[in-house]
């Protein structure tokens, strides 16, 4: 498993431990839904702002 997947897994978990659906975190994100259905899959790279 990569990192990429083991962050989605983490993400996906913490999302159906707060009862939210993958549109309502998405919405609160403000990124498109199948964006996040891909990170939460493994199968995006997703960038992080350090300020």
């Amino acid at each position: 498993m990569n990192i990429n997947q083991k962050i989605g897994q983490r993400i996906k978990a913490l999302r159906k431990a707060k009862g939210l659906s993958q549109e309502q975190l998405a919405n609160l994100a403000e990124i498109d839904r199948t964006y996040l259905l891909a990170v939460e899959r493994g199968e995006r790279n997703i960038s992080l702002i350090v300020a």
